[in-house]
């Protein structure tokens, strides 16, 4: 062995010294209790050989060091992440210390790296100024699996390898965000990055990848909405393709599409119905890829469609293999029409639009009295193709839900009643949060704003405060803002819509920890209280910062036309029922904030949301949006790699967790979701959690009644049904389907 001979990065050989591998573990185990160096050597079972490389060693510490770490033994986290920053820096760098950004800059261009619009929009004195912001020790604040996941899915990858450290990601996303803003450039720039490194905000991952590239693929995903006539179905399909291509998700609306034997060509021959057309979808999607993935698409149907019962069959185990479509998910839409049928025990007729043709334009409609008017005419005149038990759909519902996990319920008179738009909301994305007013697409109206597009964020509510949301809220609506009129769609329908809806979507994330922090468990009526106190605080930054930037370039340019400015306050429309859950006095003025907003407009349609956040979850170490955790520590498959993600303040905290399948939790966790939808415009992407019982079943009276409690206080869709198995690891990867659009 005194013989060996190590390679080292730059190619070179020396001899092998172990004490400079020992050195390096003493320096990333430092002021780490609980760890020890010779643990880790003698788990690392290093095999040594002549010509060994530097970075296999290196690579094995890091590697035993994870395998190491648990809730017994968190601190070989620490020394894992410390070791992967000791490796990054020296490769990126060539130095255990970071360069100046203009030093960065050079050492990318050398590796054909270019950040072109740094030289176009910014001075060397501008430079220094933002240098002097950096806080690169902020790189240690991560987990190890956080760094991991922010440098090897956010940053720039050349030759299999990172380019770059957090702390410039940051900085230089912060800089090409705003490197044209209209007003105090440098303070947005430098809040922005004080923001994103203290894990104070999340952006979606299409816009941690794009931004301080070439590219303006932003958007996280789109809703479009299929004609009944095939000039629609050509432009659907060539949008299918083109936003897959870009990372986005798409929630296509096929409710408009006749039903199969409907008569075409004055009867010369039968319609095909719905079923080619989601076989279309799913090919569309198939030819694209996102990021090395398959792309990802939701069709929606309503609840009447003559197909229902053969499209909630498509995943079904049951169906044959052949005939089965496994990779889309399926949004079906309801009303409060459909819960009422159940509870009275009757059946559902089905209808074809072609016999029935005002019942998709009612349906939508605010006033549900003239749908079921009209719904009750059509079945006298006995025009229904077809009929369901109300309450066998239910089950049938929750059966498919817990096999293949992928039918959404979504409620669209909620959808349309809790709303800033006059016009009706047909539809919702694929992650069930972002409900857009999108009109049949059509090539002749290229300029129509029929292609709703997801613009995300997330504001931390663990660790934001009741003071700094003001400030917070303020900057993520000028951020997603301007980023929104910058995206360059593929589509020019996506392109207007961006353009004069403005409409984005700021949420919330680490609602567990806000709760555990607080001591207060879910349904808990301190805990909500003081969600209530949060959310209405967070509405109220929203709006109030909507105006300003109003102010300063405009109001969106259908705000007056589209928006009904009477229920764009939270408080003058969300559903009373949750009055029952809190019943408290605002804390903030909202009748200036309305006489300001008459006056002024805002500069958004729509504002706000509650996305996935199953990504960005992982390099800011939150709990995942709303939701309940699922243990103190989970692995989660993110890309075919597993990351060991901790708790928030696990250890710390431990005995004030609320845990997803720890107890009967859908009705205290939906509470939460009532009350944030009471402060919000647009979704909520709402996960139910289930046991099984000793023989293993789940069973679908608790499904429904969590379906019926949560339409009482106003949730506007359910996306994932989980339920949980015997493996305690996470690995399953459910926030967007696809990926493609979460924060």
């Amino acid at each position: 062995m005194q013989n060996y001979k190590v390679r080292k990065r730059d190619g070179t050989l020396e001899p092998l010294d172990l004490d400079k591998a020992i050195k390096s573990l003493q320096w990333a185990t430092e002021g780490i209790p609980n760890v020890s160096v010779s643990d880790i050597m003698m788990r690392a079972k290093l095999h040594l050989f002549d010509g060994i490389s530097t970075d296999f060693i290196h690579d094995t510490f890091i590697k035993t060091c994870n395998d190491m770490s648990s809730l017994k033994n968190i601190g070989y986290d620490a020394v894992a992440k410390n070791l992967y920053i000791q490796k990054l820096y020296k490769n990126i760098f060539n130095s255990i210390e970071p360069p100046h950004i203009k030093e960065f800059i050079e050492l990318q261009e050398n590796k054909e790296i270019s950040y072109s619009f740094v030289k176009a929009f910014f001075s060397d004195e501008e430079l220094d100024k933002l240098n002097s912001k950096i806080q690169h020790s902020r790189d240690f604040n991560f987990t190890y699996s956080g760094i991991q996941y922010v440098c090897e899915n956010y940053g720039i990858i050349k030759d299999m390898k990172p380019t770059e450290t957090p702390q410039f990601i940051y900085m230089l996303i912060a800089m090409d965000a705003f490197k044209d803003y209209h007003m105090n450039r440098m303070f947005w720039i430098e809040t922005l990055y004080e923001a994103l490194s203290t894990f104070k905000v999340t952006l979606p991952s299409p816009e941690m990848r794009a931004l301080r590239t070439n590219s303006t693929a932003y958007a996280s995903c789109i809703l479009l909405r299929l004609g009944d006539n095939i000039p629609s179905w050509h432009e659907v399909d060539k949008a299918l393709v083109l936003h897959t291509v870009e990372s986005a998700g798409c929630g296509v609306d096929i409710a408009d599409v006749a039903s199969v034997g409907d008569k075409v060509k004055n009867g010369l021959i039968t319609h095909s119905g719905k079923l080619p057309i989601v076989k279309s979808i799913d090919t569309t999607i198939g030819k694209c890829s996102q990021n090395g993935r398959r792309g990802s698409a939701t069709p929606f149907i309503n609840f009447y469609d003559p197909e229902l019962l053969s499209i909630m069959a498509l995943k079904s185990p049951r169906m044959p293999a052949e005939d089965r479509i496994n990779d889309l998910s399926y949004g079906i839409k309801v009303n409060q029409f459909v819960y009422d049928r159940a509870k009275q025990g009757k059946k559902l007729s089905l209808f074809s639009k072609r016999d029935c043709p005002k019942l998709n334009e009612l349906f939508y409609a605010k006033d549900q009295e003239e749908f079921i008017r009209y719904y009750e005419e059509c079945e006298q005149k006995g025009l229904a193709k077809d009929e369901v038990d109300a309450r066998h759909f239910f089950k049938l519902f929750a059966t498919e839900g817990t096999e293949t996990s992928a039918y959404y319920l979504v409620n669209i008179d909620e959808a349309n009643y809790n709303t800033t738009y006059k016009e009706a909301i047909p539809q919702s994305n694929i992650c069930q949060e972002v409900f857009h007013p999108t009109k049949p697409l059509d090539p002749n109206s290229p300029n129509s704003p029929d292609i709703g597009v997801c613009v995300l964020g997330n504001i931390n509510q663990g660790e934001v405060s009741l003071e700094e949301l003001p400030l917070m809220t303020e900057l993520m609506v000028r951020l997603q803002t301007h980023l929104a009129v910058k995206q360059n769609h593929p589509m020019p329908q996506a392109n207007a819509f961006v353009q004069q809806y403005r409409d984005i979507g700021i949420g919330i994330s680490n609602h567990a920890y806000f709760l555990a922090k607080n001591k207060v468990r879910y349904g808990h009526t301190k805990g909500l209280e003081l969600h209530d106190q949060y959310m209405e605080h967070f509405a109220y930054g929203l709006i109030n910062a909507s105006i300003k930037l109003a102010k300063e370039v405009g109001e969106a340019p259908l705000f007056r036309s589209k928006v009904d400015i009477d229920k764009f306050l939270p408080i003058d429309r969300y559903k009373k029922t949750v009055d029952e859950l809190v019943n408290r006095a605002y804390d903030l003025d909202w009748e200036y904030l309305r006489g300001e907003l008459i006056k002024h407009g805002a500069a958004n349609c729509g504002l706000s949301c509650i996305p996935p956040s199953e990504s960005s979850s992982v390099p800011s170490n939150q709990t995942t949006s709303l939701e309940p955790i699922k243990d103190l520590l989970t692995i989660k498959d993110k890309s075919g790699v597993n990351l060991k993600q901790y708790a928030p303040k696990a250890l710390e905290l431990a005995q004030y967790y609320d845990f997803a399948y720890d107890r009967d939790i859908n009705k205290d966790f939906i509470k939460h979701v009532a009350i944030t939808q009471k402060w919000i415009d647009k979704g909520i992407s709402m996960n139910t959690f289930y046991t099984p019982d000793n023989n293993g079943k789940v069973y679908a009276s608790n499904i429904i009644s969590d379906l019926f409690f949560a339409k009482y206080y106003g949730a506007k869709a359910r996306y994932y049904q989980n339920t949980k198995v015997e493996d305690a690891d996470d690995t399953s990867e459910q926030g967007c389907v696809g990926g493609g659009c979460s924060v």
